[in-house]
């Protein structure tokens, strides 16, 4: 009796060849840092951080692409990536930096001061984390505290016209409007036509009774709001959602436009 033996089949070695192949591609793909921006384009970014476990500056980076630098903006997802950034990497400056900017913007105002604060202590002298340090004091109405993280920013970056123009914000919430009109005018030589800055400073002359010169002030910020666009104004506000800047663009017009009807009523 002939045994007749099975016919060998190569198929399923080609083809768990080819898988192999596949895989060790696409970890070559995820592991290769120059290529991220691509991948995170295509929506593959789980697939990196599954290709990268241990990798502090992945997720960091994941964290920076779901926080405004990327097609999605999703704070959950940021905050989570730069959570994972620190557990890797307790003393990331950048990832605590940015952590308590993504708190900032939920409005958890208590864990962003920490975090800013652990940045400060760990480098005094990143200056970034001074403003941030004055925002959210500002917001907390610690109005002494805010005067405080802004000067130290000022003192840092004297040619940077926001923080004049947030310093000059909290003055006028303190209702010492001399040091609100000071503060915005030294703004202003950095920045003649900032629009920020030309309506806290025609606000603060509003309140001080100095109707013309505010007058000018705010047409001047409105001819700067008119010619700007939905992307040029939120380019002051990085970390925010893209989505809110054209109607962000118009609250400020209309904010200019009443301060200006506010005039008509003036003595």
């Amino acid at each position: 009796m002939k045994i007749r033996l099975p016919e060998f089949r190569s198929t399923p070695v080609r083809v768990f060849t080819v898988a192999g192949a596949t895989i060790l591609f696409l970890v070559f793909l995820f592991r290769t840092p120059d290529l991220h921006p691509f991948l995170f384009l295509l929506g593959l970014d789980r697939g990196i951080a599954l290709a990268n476990p241990h990798n502090p500056d992945v997720f960091f980076a994941i964290g920076e692409h779901s926080f405004g630098q990327g097609r999605t903006y999703d704070t959950l997802k940021a905050e989570k990536a730069y959570l994972k950034a620190l557990e890797l990497r307790p003393d990331f400056l950048e990832a605590h930096y940015q952590l308590g900017r993504v708190y900032f913007i939920q409005g958890r105002f208590h864990p962003a001061l920490v975090e800013i604060m652990t940045v400060l202590r760990l480098d005094p002298e990143f200056k970034k984390a001074y403003y941030m340090y004055g925002l959210i004091s500002g917001y907390q109405m610690n109005y002494d505290e805010a005067v405080y993280g802004f000067s130290e920013f000022i003192k840092r970056d004297d040619f940077n016209w926001a923080g004049y123009n947030d310093l000059a914000w909290i003055y006028f919430q303190k209702g010492d409007y001399e040091k609100t009109r000071d503060t915005a005018k030294k703004g202003l030589k950095r920045a003649e036509k900032n629009p920020w800055l030309q309506n806290i400073y025609g606000t603060a002359l509003m309140n001080l009774g100095e109707t013309e010169e505010a007058r000018e002030s705010f047409r001047i910020a409105l001819r700067a709001t008119e010619s700007m666009t939905p992307e040029q104004w939120g380019g002051a506000y990085p970390g925010n959602d893209p989505r809110t800047y054209a109607q962000g663009l118009e609250q400020m017009r209309a904010a200019i436009e009443h301060n200006l009807e506010l005039l008509e009523y003036q003595p």
